[in-house]
């Protein structure tokens, strides 16, 4: 058993996206075998059975912890892990610096550039100092290991010890619920959708990446009523995220093609909880993006909730989950931005119930390989054999190089003291 801290840098409560709903399933499946700690950026509102604390008890968590995971460093965290020379576990399942290069497009140059610079200097900052990294499929995994080889991380030391360098680098995807999904009811009611009409579900937020613009037209050009679509939650739940223009664009496109009464927003975020009603009241889960760098390394989290609840899919192709479902049957995949082609699909899946519940038997069964505790055992067997190695001091210099680039040396210095001194 080993001391655990997993570092959240999303908020974790009821409502929470992405990144904290990972954060929380992590903390519950390895404190079956180890000691875990959560930290939160918030004061969180729900119960569980490992200890929870907030960023503000940072500087002890971090003493008292045998091995860290977290997404990536700030100065803050890796000055400490190097103080008190912790092993550090990255958890690169999601490409930030890929995603930043939409996220901020619409942003003036300058800002633009330097949020570009100010994510790869950090990323290279996480990878440099990790003992370990998770990744979310094996194209993320080429991807890093091409990075690790540019910063000299892959030494022939290294790679006598594994070869595969697997030990090293691990696939941990999103995962799913263990348990079944409760049988919640409600999401039909709240928006006054009958209930002989059919269900498009886009259970998830609307980022720059994503193309719910091409669904928005094939469903205007169907000119079937009973036709709906229903977007899961339009404001993230941490307000530090950015305003995506993605979004805005669709409630704009919406109005504009007179579509108020067929296509729904839930401007707030849907409780993790209470996304169950919306997928016990959908036939077919949706997942329409851009072709971007993003699309070829993401790993898109909501389409295991469509798993989980057998739920057959429209999706784009390009990614990962796309090549996945359509191998297995699971679901329909259409051509980037082909309004035709996501028009005829919809137009099937509404049609052929036949079809529609063939692929969602095949999607059910999908959801088997994506159960939390099966996806977080890597992590479990990487931890113990982290904790269980005498590592080297973690050296300054790294951290030093980085801090430079990223802030002017009086705030290092200021980083360096908080870190040192706690405050």
């Amino acid at each position: 058993m080993a001391k655990v801290l997993l570092i959240s840098l999303d908020i974790v409560g009821k409502s929470m996206a992405g990144p904290g709903i990972r954060y929380f399933e992590f903390a519950k499946s390895l404190s079956k075998n180890h000691e875990v700690t959560l930290l939160t950026p918030n004061e969180s509102d729900i119960i569980a059975p490992f200890k929870i604390q907030t960023h503000a008890h940072l500087r002890k968590a971090i003493k008292d912890s045998e091995v860290i995971v977290v997404q990536q460093l700030t100065l803050k965290i890796a000055a400490l892990i190097t103080i008190y020379n912790k092993k550090i576990i990255i958890d690169a399942y999601d490409p930030q610096p890929l995603e930043h290069l939409e996220i901020f497009k619409r942003y003036p140059d300058p800002l633009r550039r330097n949020r570009h610079r100010a994510i790869t200097e950090v990323t290279n900052l996480s990878l440099r100092m990790a003992d370990g990294i998770l990744c979310a499929n094996e194209l993320q995994r080429d991807l890093w290991l091409g990075l690790l080889m540019g910063l000299k991380k892959i030494s022939p030391d290294r790679y006598d010890e594994d070869p595969s360098l697997l030990q090293y680098i691990g696939i941990v995807p999103f995962g799913l619920s263990n348990d079944t999904i409760k049988p919640l009811k409600g999401m039909r009611e709240k928006f006054d959708i009958k209930p002989d009409d059919f269900v498009l579900l886009w259970g998830g937020g609307i980022w720059n990446w994503f193309d719910p613009l091409t669904l928005i037209r094939a469903i205007d050009q169907l000119k079937d009523p009973q036709i709906k679509l229903v977007f899961m939650g339009l404001k993230h739940p941490n307000e530090k995220v950015p305003e995506m223009k993605m979004a805005s664009e669709a409630v704009k496109l919406v109005e504009k093609l007179g579509l108020t009464s067929q296509v729904f927003f839930n401007y707030g975020w849907t409780p993790y909880e209470e996304r169950q009603a919306f997928l016990n009241e959908s036939d077919v889960g949706v997942s329409t993006h851009l072709s971007h760098l993003e699309t070829r390394y993401a790993f898109r989290t909501r389409i295991l909730d469509y798993l989980w609840a057998g739920l057959p899919m429209l999706l784009t192709e390009g990614d990962s989950f796309s090549k996945l479902v359509l191998e297995n049957g699971a679901g329909l995949v259409v051509s980037y931005e082909n309004v035709g082609e996501a028009a005829q699909a919809i137009k099937t899946l509404k049609n052929d119930s036949a079809l529609k519940k063939k692929m969602a038997a095949q999607s059910k069964a999908l959801s088997d390989t994506f159960k939390w505790d099966k996806v977080v055992e890597p992590l479990n067997q990487m931890i113990t054999r982290i904790v269980s190695k005498n590592g080297r001091k973690k050296p300054f210099i790294p951290l030093l190089k980085a801090g430079i680039r990223l802030r002017n040396p009086y705030a290092i210095y200021r980083s360096l003291q908080a870190a040192r001194y706690g405050k």
